[in-house]
């Protein structure tokens, strides 16, 4: 599988703004992995019990290991940068779309091949 795509460059703003989305989200989810990491062992105070807090814990934040927080940060990076990218996408695109414009000159119509100054004749001399 390749990690290359193509996009509409008409359809670069909405995807702009879905990622946007996506990448505000995607902190609201970092906010709450951080919440379950700040919290401690529960209400057992057996050893069990805080066994099992403490490896959830662990799963939601050690950054030793593939946690929560660590796919997090990845997925807040990955969207980051396909943000700047499109963003950057679109600005060339939008320079590319300028520069070729054709400009509207107002040419007079005695300069132009179709004028009659330009016709050739149809006389021909043998």
């Amino acid at each position: 599988m390749s990690d290359t795509y193509e996009i509409d460059p008409e359809k670069l703003p909405q995807a702009i703004a879905d990622l946007e989305e996506a990448y505000a989200a995607a902190s609201a989810l970092r906010n709450r992995v951080l919440d379950l990491s700040a919290n401690k062992p529960g209400n057992g105070s057996d050893e069990v019990s805080m066994n099992a807090a403490e490896q959830l814990n662990r799963l939601a934040s050690d950054p030793m290991i593939d946690s929560l927080s660590s796919t997090q940060e990845a997925l807040l990076a990955a969207l980051g940068k396909t943000i700047e990218q499109f963003k950057e996408m679109l600005a060339e695109y939008l320079d590319l779309e300028e520069v070729n414009q054709i400009p509207d000159y107002d040419l007079p119509g005695t300069d132009t091949p179709q004028s009659s100054s330009w016709a050739v004749s149809e006389n021909r001399s043998p």
